[in-house]
């Protein structure tokens, strides 16, 4: 297919040939023989090159907000000036989703951004090449269709003491064994402090003891749900809180609208949970799902932040992770004595 730059050379050549027609055919060899010489060698050229063959790498995953690099890995025949495009899904950015570049034996690379959580498409590719004079092009499509999953993104806990007190309640279990004394952390159970050593110590912290843990990991069920336009909260508040459970070697279980998750470790295992998360829809989960739950983790409409229910007590995502509204967030006095944040219910 003739590029303007083809069309424009064509049109001269049939001008000088009408031309040459009536003055002549001196014109005719002046100016119609060189356009006609132009335009067959583009066209032998990018027929010559053929189509370019295209492996293509893509992340498995990612977190939302992050940005993924995709590569084009071509092999081609000849060079090739060439224009190619990269369509992503509606979840992903590209800042430039196409560029001019020479197809060859190498690669090219595109930085997309991961915006939205769920599986994202990456796909179709298209190459648009050119001969060297710019007068003849041919375009080609490759069907790509790879998938990026994109977890929710990740906070970290600033004010982590119910999801720590969590951890010694259902944790590396074991108090067969006395290991150390250390400074009482807000938390711990009062059987831990070591009250002796605590008298002796008057002007500081009590002291509480800590038992060599089991080789058994207990296990600790997280529950997320959330009504329509609030999944999207709750998945980045379950990702948080099931991380932070993870790193302190809590065996984790998740359940959430239509989906489930059998509680373990590691590194697949933290992988399996977060891809859950990213796929999950907005629902709640029936009642007889509901058994045994240690974390329940829920976003309404009608309220401005995501709940986190721990045992009987109830906060606000934003006060765990430190990216609540100043003003609705509880202070930590009133945290350390067991109050609930201003409008906030135990459920």
């Amino acid at each position: 297919m003739f590029t303007r730059r083809g069309w424009a050379l064509a049109v001269v050549a049939v001008g000088a040939f009408l031309m040459a027609a009536r003055f002549g055919a001196r014109s005719l060899n002046a100016v119609v023989g060189p356009t006609l010489v132009a335009l067959a060698a583009g066209w032998f050229q990018v027929r010559r090159a053929g189509q370019p063959e295209l492996r293509t790498e893509t992340p498995e995953y990612g977190f939302a907000g992050e940005t993924a690099t995709v590569s084009l890995d071509f092999r081609a025949a000849s060079p090739l000036a060439a224009t190619v495009r990269l369509d992503v899904g509606d979840g992903l950015d590209l800042a430039d989703p196409e560029f001019e570049t020479t197809v060859a034996d190498g690669t090219v690379t595109f930085d997309v951004t991961l915006r939205d959580r769920g599986f994202q498409s990456v796909g179709p590719v298209e190459v648009v090449a050119e001969d060297v004079l710019g007068v003849w092009e041919e375009t080609y499509t490759y069907p790509v269709n790879n998938e990026i999953v994109v977890f929710p993104e990740i906070h970290r806990l600033s004010d982590a003491s119910d999801l720590a007190s969590l951890q010694r309640q259902f944790g590396l279990g074991g108090r067969d064994r006395f290991d150390q004394l250390r400074a009482y952390e807000r938390g711990d159970p009062l059987r831990d402090v070591h009250w002796k050593s605590s008298a002796k110590r008057p002007n500081e912290d009590l002291v509480v003891m800590e038992f060599e843990a089991d080789e058994e990991r207990q296990q600790v069920e997280l529950l997320a749900e959330a009504d329509g336009g609030r999944m999207d909260d709750v998945a980045e508040a379950a990702a948080s809180i099931l991380t932070y459970l993870l790193d302190a070697g809590l065996a984790v279980g998740l359940t959430v609208p239509g989906g489930r998750v059998e509680p373990g470790t590691g590194e697949d295992h933290r992988t399996e949970l977060l891809t859950l998360l990213a796929r999950t829809h907005p629902g709640t989960v029936s009642e007889n799902r509901r058994e045994g739950i240690d974390v329940l983790v829920q976003g309404r409409t009608d309220e401005d932040e995501v709940r986190v229910t721990v045992g009987e007590r109830t906060v606000t995502f934003g006060q765990l992770s430190g990216t609540g509204a100043e003003e609705s967030a509880p202070s930590r006095t009133a945290l350390a004595d067991g109050g609930r944040p201003s409008g906030g219910e135990s459920r």
